[in-house]
């Protein structure tokens, strides 16, 4: 039979990637995070007659009998031994994959670190930056990230549509246009004119018009207004209202504050890797909990001076990469969010808190490379990837303090 073809876009970066197996610091088999079994897999290693894995399928791997999240994509899953996968051996490797092959995986683990999706019915994928191998392949480009359309024959892992913006009930909302958007919003994300906590005010400057015309009912002005926009933008029409954005340090320890309150969840005492990089924060602002907060306020501008500021002059492409990155994978600005302005703040919040543990973390080790950053982007995302209540809880917390504004989100997110 032959095999099937797919055309898939994607980032070009993960061309570049390679899984560095057991030599990986941060072991995909190993850290703690349930692993569901697809039921085309599931039945597959009912019939595995392997001596050695037989008896292991039998013992840990068990059916999906209720819960939310029983489907045909999550009809099993493999238990644990500690914070190992059931089938981890002693060098670090899959013994499924080892015994059996590749296309013994079921589709999560053939699939990571790559993130499928599909938008009308159109297949994509996306590299995960919890993968410290996807973060040094994605990272560091200074060209930026750019999008390919690929052919690729055999097994793709199966995935239900994400987003269909055809269907009758998006007919009169923005999300019709979400093609036009996204792909203007990631241009922009991309335009070095301006600074990359500029674009992120100027992003959510053109939400805002978008919001205008979906609450006057003419979302069909949507594509003439972007065209509109992105000629004020690139004209620099926008220079001098970003000039005018006051910011300062209390906006960004705001954040410590929320961290050091216990307001991120319990993933932290799970995720050793980011609670370090949070503890190096916490010592390089020299934050007590329930202390002052003057003294890092001062260290927070001295910290940004002295490290922040340089790495940020010269390699300020990474963390575009990364926010590019994000915005793709997550299919904003219409992908899990309950609404628009949602993903925004989710967005903002996301760079800020980044751009917060870099400050801390260049006052603890008294400077800033790629090795801290690409640490502190690779834990972080690991640490809200299975579980975005952290980000959440302070997008929440935010709102409910009246601090979820176009306002307050500028003033997070310049410096």
């Amino acid at each position: 039979m032959p095999k099937a073809k797919h055309n898939i876009l994607q980032p070009q970066y993960l061309n570049e990637f390679r899984c560095a197996g057991g030599a990986c610091e941060d072991n995909c088999c190993c850290d703690g995070r349930q692993v569901y079994v697809d039921k085309k897999t599931f039945l597959k290693y009912k019939r595995v007659e392997d001596e050695t894995l037989a008896p292991l399928f039998e013992k840990h791997v068990k059916r999906e009998r209720d819960g939310e999240r029983k489907s045909d994509e999550n009809y099993a899953r493999i238990g644990m031994l500690g914070s190992s996968c059931a089938f981890h051996d002693g060098q670090k490797l899959c013994a499924i994959q080892g015994r059996l092959g590749y296309d013994y995986l079921c589709d999560a683990c053939a699939a990571y670190p790559r993130v499928y999706k599909q938008v009308d019915r159109k297949l994509e994928r996306c590299g995960t930056m919890a993968c410290p191998e996807i973060v040094r392949a994605a990272l560091k480009s200074p060209n930026g990230i750019a999008l390919e359309s690929v052919e690729e024959f055999g097994r793709v892992p199966s995935r239900s549509p994400s987003l269909d913006t055809r269907l009758t009930k998006f007919a009169a909302t923005p999300v019709k246009f979400f093609w036009d958007i996204r792909l203007f919003c990631l241009t922009l994300l991309q335009n070095r004119a301006y600074t990359l906590g500029q674009r992120l005010v100027v992003l959510g400057m053109l939400y805002k018009k978008i919001e205008e015309l979906d609450r006057a009912g003419n979302v069909e002005g949507i594509p003439a207004m972007l065209e509109q926009f992105g000629q004020e933008a690139e004209n620099g029409a926008f220079k001098s209202e970003l000039d005018q954005i006051e910011s300062g340090p209390e906006v960004h320890v705001a954040l410590v504050k929320m961290l050091t309150d216990r307001q991120l969840g319990s993933n932290l005492a799970e995720s050793g890797r980011y609670l370090q990089c949070v503890m190096e924060t916490l010592a390089g602002l020299q934050i007590v909990e329930g202390g002052a907060i003057d003294g890092s306020l001062k260290k927070y501008a001295e910290n940004r001076d002295a490290h922040v500021s340089y790495y940020m002059k010269e390699k300020e492409y990474v963390l575009e990469n990364f926010m590019v990155n994000e915005y793709f994978m997550r299919l904003m600005p219409f992908g899990s969010d309950e609404t628009m302005w949602d993903s925004y703040i989710y967005l903002c919040v996301t760079y800020g808190m980044v751009k917060l543990h870099l400050n801390g973390m260049a006052g603890y080790h008294k400077g800033l490379n790629d090795k801290t950053v690409f640490r502190l982007i690779q834990a972080f995302s690991k640490a809200v990837q299975y579980d975005r209540s952290p980000v959440l809880n302070i997008v929440r917390q935010l709102k409910g303090a009246g601090r979820g504004t176009l306002a307050w989100m500028a003033m997070m997110v310049t410096e």
